[in-house]
């Protein structure tokens, strides 16, 4: 079995490095690593670059490019035509694998996938804030979340698992999205209620979270472009998760704007407590 691992970059010095590491230093090394960079201005192109003879030394075919795109989904298909795994997984310049175990443990579970003809598998994924507090851990079976998955993305992607033949049923990712390309690429597998996931109850990656502002853009962009997956796959139906979602980003952003950073940090964590989380903005 052979996995390629894809990521995508622009201006990621502060973090690419782990990311990197985190890959090289599988215990296995039956993979390829494909690094696709959109013209970074920062020094990420020479921090690729500089892992090149590490790679080598480890039999471990490495590959980059470095030009402009139009997202992170484009940059995901260039790479895929580079890929001739047969598990694809994508890992965020800001992310790594939890472990250098990852792949190694990941594979009876692949092997099981396989036999069962499951495409996707996916584990749990640890969210940390830039100075490393722990933040969550996410991921729950896939069946507790197959029956909502058409209502709203439920499932990490991030470090989760393909098998080429998904792609091959499937095609690409539709690069008009800048968010939620992965969750239309998915629907377009899962809106058959015959196919399956599998969950791997273990923590595959390490995710780090940005600032309450980008967040709150960004998940502005991710209701309005879920509707969007929602109808390009035929998903009619009305979704409350998406809904109630949406109410709630707007409200903590008018709060964002009219009483600043403090106060809607505080909202935003009063409303996690309220459903027994821990808190995520404010210190």
């Amino acid at each position: 079995m052979k996995f390629s691992i894809i990521t995508s970059t622009f201006n990621s010095e502060k973090t690419l490095k782990n990311t990197i590491e985190s890959v090289l230093n599988q215990t296995i090394k039956n993979f390829e690593y494909v690094i696709i960079d959109g013209n970074s201005t920062d020094n990420t192109v020479n921090i690729i670059q500089s892992y090149e003879d590490e790679f080598q030394l480890n039999g471990i075919k490495y590959q980059w490019l470095s030009e402009s795109d139009t997202g992170i989904y484009n940059a995901w298909n260039k790479a895929l035509k580079r890929c001739d795994g047969d598990w694809v997984v994508f890992i965020g310049s800001d992310d790594y694998f939890k472990g250098p175990k990852t792949l190694e443990t990941m594979l009876p579970y692949l092997n099981n996938a396989e036999r069962n003809e499951i495409n996707f598998v996916y584990g749990k994924i640890e969210h940390i804030k830039d100075d490393g507090r722990l933040v969550e851990i996410s991921g729950k079976p896939w069946e507790l979340q197959k029956e909502r998955f058409s209502y709203i993305m439920n499932i990490g992607h991030s470090g989760s698992f393909h098998s080429k033949l998904l792609f091959k049923k499937n095609g690409n990712f539709n690069d008009t999205f800048q968010i939620t390309g992965d969750y239309e690429f998915l629907l377009r597998e899962f809106k058959n209620a015959e196919n399956n996931a599998l969950f791997v109850d273990e923590i595959v990656l390490v995710m780090r979270e940005g600032g309450i502002s980008a967040n709150l853009k960004n998940r502005i962009k991710v209701v309005r472009e879920s509707k969007k997956a929602r109808k390009l796959n035929g998903i009619t139906s009305f979704s409350k998760e998406l809904t109630v979602w949406e109410i709630r980003v707007l409200v903590i952003t008018f709060f964002y704007k009219v009483f600043g950073h403090s106060f809607a940090t505080n909202l935003a964590d009063l409303y996690r407590r309220i459903l027994g989380k821990e808190k995520r903005w404010s210190n």
